[in-house]
């Protein structure tokens, strides 16, 4: 409390710092576990279909880790779900993978526009409500004269906290702004080379039943299955 109180000392524009602050950490913290997720996901799916193209992994378990991905809705998962569907044409599908990643680029750089607003604004903001402080600094002076020099070079302080606050939260948004975006880099590089590779191994994904396929398949093939219908022949 005794923190908050300071810095409301450093005059009117505190009130939308401190918001400001507020909506940048929140920010921050969504997009960091968002893309996190994203860049677990496709760099496990990157993996296996790299070891897939060298013959190191089974295609049923491409194709499983696949459908895995579109169930957990990742945004790999919703691009590469194109090329299990057996209704799109090899010749179509370069330019849906396209579409499709453009468009799902957008949910990676949701919110970051207030990053970078939070970056470019706090610091003038801050500068403002120093201007601010010293101009009431300046009219004390003028109305008592130098007679009050602790209440002039007071004032002076506690506008200056206005700057040093805008500037603290630029920074902070700035390091995080350029992490997340180093993030989303490596994300659609992921993307990029997961699709790359897949467009080698679609004739024999699609190949593969869907997992429910191969449940309903495995179903039919049990002993018990196979014994019923011995008894119906019967």
């Amino acid at each position: 409390m005794d923190a908050l109180n300071y810095l409301l000392r450093g005059g009117p524009i505190m009130y939308l710092l401190i918001p400001m602050s507020a909506i940048a950490i929140a920010v921050i913290i969504e997009r960091f576990f968002y893309l996190n997720r994203e860049k677990t996901g496709t760099e496990r799916i990157l993996s296996v279909l790299r070891k897939g193209s060298k013959g190191e992994s089974e295609i049923v378990e491409i194709r499983r880790l696949l459908e895995e991905a579109q169930r957990a809705h990742l945004i790999l998962g919703k691009i590469l779900a194109l090329f299990l569907d057996h209704k799109t044409a090899s010749g179509d599908l370069e330019h849906l993978v396209e579409a499709e990643a453009l468009i799902e680029e957008k949910g990676l750089k949701q919110r970051m526009w207030l990053l970078d607003t939070t970056i470019t604004m706090a610091p003038l903001l801050g500068l403002l409500g120093t201007i601010m402080g010293i101009i009431g600094s300046f009219h004390v002076m003028s109305v008592s004269g130098l007679g009050k020099p602790a209440q002039i070079t007071g004032g002076v302080a506690e506008a200056l906290i206005a700057t040093a606050t805008g500037l603290v939260i630029a920074i902070v948004s700035l390091g995080f702004y350029n992490l997340l975006n180093t993030m989303i880099r490596e994300i659609r590089n992921s993307i990029e080379s997961s699709a790359r590779l897949l467009f080698l191994l679609q004739d024999r994904l699609r190949l593969v039943p869907s997992g429910e396929r191969m449940q309903t398949l495995s179903a039919e093939r049990s002993p018990s299955t196979i014994s019923r219908a011995a008894t119906v022949a019967k």
